[in-house]
């Protein structure tokens, strides 16, 4: 009868049990989600969801990456780039050839504030007005065309592709 397991296999086991349980949580690596924002564009004061598609840039290589180098980028398209908590954000326009509106968003979904038509390529620090967890970035005059400003919420549609806890505020409309 021969064994099968042995003492150095029990080990090896072990190990790459602690390795698992010692990672952090899985990443989507970036793709493409579904989101919304909630912005107020008309003059009665009425507000309405935007769908956007958005490139995910959840990982530290990803969000370093962000828009650079692109020359285009077509409307209700954009980048959300995901934090792994709420803390001041800046942003800069180094290698992004296109002007951006970059909108910031708090970790419960609440709109802090846009950083629009920035200048492209340079490297001026445009910041967060208060902690935020999520960036939105869009083609230059996209915030005002939605009305995204005071009162706009961001909802992520597939929380579960972004590793985002499914009764996070930003997972519910």
């Amino acid at each position: 009868m021969s064994v099968w397991f042995k003492p150095r296999h029990l080990a090896f086991g072990l190990c790459a049990i602690l390795l698992l349980a010692a990672a952090p949580p899985a990443s989507s690596n970036g793709g493409i989600i579904a989101i919304e924002v909630y912005g107020v564009n008309n003059s009665d004061g009425e507000g309405v969801w935007h769908p956007i598609t958005a490139e995910l840039a959840d990982t530290p290589e990803l969000r370093q990456q962000g828009l650079m180098h692109r020359r285009t980028l077509p409307p209700d398209h954009g980048m959300l780039f995901v934090f792994p908590r709420a803390s001041m954000q800046s942003f800069w326009m180094k290698n992004t050839y296109i002007s951006l509106d970059i909108m910031y968003f708090a970790s419960n979904g609440n709109w802090v504030n846009t950083r629009a038509h920035t200048p492209p390529l340079s490297e001026k620090s445009l910041p967060s007005a208060a902690p935020a967890q999520y960036v939105l970035e869009m083609i230059a005059g996209s915030g005002r065309r939605l009305g995204i400003g005071r009162g706009s919420r961001l909802v992520v549609k597939n929380c579960q592709r972004v590793n985002i806890p499914l009764d996070s505020p930003v997972c519910h409309r």
